[in-house]
C-alpha cells in the first residue's frame, strides 16, 4: 500500500515536473550535444586562425601584445593572453563589462564590448579577430547556461529547471523498478515489432534507465555554474569550507620597479616556460589593470598526474617582475582540483574522445526523454478522450 502510494507520488511529480520544464531541458541538452565537441568543432571552423606553422622562436610576448592592441585600438585595452602549443596561434583578448544602468535582461547588454585577436607568434602576423560576444560557440554555451539572459535570472531558470530534472531522474527511476524478473526484462529492452507507441515508450523506459548515472552526474556538475550554495556544497563535501580563493596580493618589496610592462611580460613568461618545460596545453596571463600589482598565471598542464584536470598557479609581482607565491597542481586541496575539473567531467572532456562521447550520446538521450515522455502523455489523453467521446454517443 505504502509502496502504491510511493509511486503514484513519483508518477505525478514525473509527469508535472517533465511538462513544465521540458523544452528548457531539450534545448539544454542540444546545446549540451554540440558544446561537447567545441573545441573541435572550433578549430575544424577557424583552422585558419587557430593553426600555425613553428618557423622558429615564438617573438617576445610583449611584442606580440603591442601588435594586437594596435589591431584593437587603445580603446579596448588587452586584459587576457593565452599562450598556446607550439602550432597554435597565441590569443590576445579584451573585454569590459557594461555599466549597470546599460544591461537590461539580454546577455548582450552585459559586455561592452569581448573581442579575441589571433596572432601568429612566429611570424606576429594577425590572423583575425574574433567578436566573442556573437560567435556562435560562446552563444551556444550561453543559451546553454543562461538561456541568453543576464547572469542573475537566466542562470537561475536553467538552475532551477535542472534541479527539478533531477527530481524526475529519481521519480523516473522510481516508476521503472520492475515487480519481477519478467518485467525488469521488459524495463530494459525495446519490443521493436509493436506498434510505434510502444516502442515509444520502451525507449522512454529503457533508455531513462541507461541513462540516469550519466544524466545525474551531467547535471550535478552543471549546477555549480547556477547556485554558489550548490558549488560551496560540493566543496565541503570534498573537504574544503567553502569557495578557494584564488586572489593573491604581493608582499611589500622593496625591489626596483621596473618600468617596462613588456620586459616584465617576456621575463614572466620566460620564468613560467622555464618551470613547466614543453608541459602545457595553455599558459594564460591575466594582465593587472590600472592600479593592481598582482599578476597571476594559471597552466593547463599536457599530462594528468591523477586523474584530474592538471592547472597550476603562479602568482607574479608586476613592479618587479618577481614570483611571489604558486599553487602547483600537486599541492592543491581536493576541492579545487575538482572545481578545476568541473567544466571537463560535464563535457566528458575529462578522459578524451571516449567519455566525450558518453557525454554526447548521454546529452542526446536527455533531449529525447521530455520529448518521448510527452508522447506518451499525450497518446493517452487523447485515449481517454476518444473514449469519453466514445461513450457519449452510445448514451445518446
Amino acid at each position: 500500500m505504502l509502496w502504491k502510494r510511493i509511486k503514484a507520488i513519483a508518477s505525478w511529480l514525473h509527469l508535472w515536473i517533465g511538462l513544465s520544464t521540458g523544452i528548457i531541458v531539450v534545448l539544454v541538452a542540444v546545446t549540451g550535444c554540440v558544446l561537447v565537441f567545441e573545441d573541435e568543432l572550433f578549430d575544424f571552423f577557424h583552422s585558419d586562425l587557430v593553426k600555425v606553422k613553428e618557423t622558429g622562436p615564438a617573438r617576445p610576448v610583449s611584442e606580440l601584445l603591442f601588435i594586437a592592441q594596435k589591431k584593437l585600438g587603445n580603446k579596448k585595452p588587452i586584459t587576457d593572453i593565452r599562450i598556446n602549443e607550439a602550432d597554435r596561434s597565441y590569443i590576445f583578448s579584451a573585454s569590459k563589462v557594461n555599466k549597470k544602468e546599460k544591461i537590461t535582461l539580454s546577455y548582450f547588454s552585459q559586455f561592452a564590448y569581448h573581442e579575441d585577436v589571433y596572432v601568429n607568434p612566429y611570424t606576429g602576423k594577425v590572423m583575425g579577430v574574433i567578436d566573442v560576444k556573437y560567435e556562435f560557440f560562446n552563444i551556444t554555451e550561453q543559451l546553454h547556461r543562461q538561456l541568453l539572459l543576464v547572469k542573475p535570472v537566466g542562470s537561475v531558470v536553467i538552475g532551477s529547471s535542472i534541479l527539478l530534472f533531477l527530481i524526475m531522474l529519481i521519480t523516473g527511476f522510481v516508476l521503472w523498478l520492475p515487480k519481477n524478473i519478467k518485467q525488469l526484462k521488459r524495463n530494459m529492452s525495446v519490443k521493436w515489432s509493436a506498434k510505434w507507441k510502444r516502442v515509444n515508450y520502451d525507449l522512454h523506459n529503457s533508455l531513462g534507465f541507461y541513462v540516469l548515472p550519466f544524466a545525474m552526474l551531467i547535471a550535478i556538475t552543471g549546477l555549480v555554474w547556477s547556485f554558489k550554495w550548490w558549488e560551496s556544497g560540493i566543496y565541503r563535501i570534498l573537504g574544503s569550507p567553502g569557495r578557494i580563493e584564488l586572489i593573491r596580493n604581493p608582499p611589500e618589496s622593496s625591489g626596483s620597479v621596473s618600468g617596462d610592462t613588456g620586459n616584465t611580460l617576456d621575463h614572466i613568461l620566460a620564468s613560467i616556460q622555464k618551470q613547466v618545460p614543453g608541459d602545457y596545453k595553455t599558459i594564460g596571463l591575466n594582465i593587472p589593470q590600472k592600479d593592481e600589482q598582482s599578476l597571476m598565471a594559471f597552466v593547463y598542464h599536457k599530462h594528468s598526474s591523477d586523474g584530474w584536470q592538471n592547472m597550476s598557479y603562479f602568482y607574479f609581482d608586476m613592479h618587479t617582475g618577481k614570483q611571489f607565491d604558486q599553487l602547483i597542481h600537486s599541492q592543491k586541496p581536493l576541492g579545487l582540483k575538482w572545481r578545476n575539473s568541473n567544466k571537463a567531467i560535464h563535457t566528458g572532456r575529462i578522459y578524451g574522445l571516449g567519455t566525450q562521447i558518453l557525454a554526447f550520446l548521454a546529452s542526446f538521450i536527455c533531449a529525447s526523454l521530455p520529448i518521448s515522455g510527452f508522447l506518451i502523455w499525450w497518446g493517452k489523453r487523447n485515449k481517454k478522450s476518444k473514449k469519453i467521446t466514445y461513450l457519449n454517443r452510445a448514451i445518446t
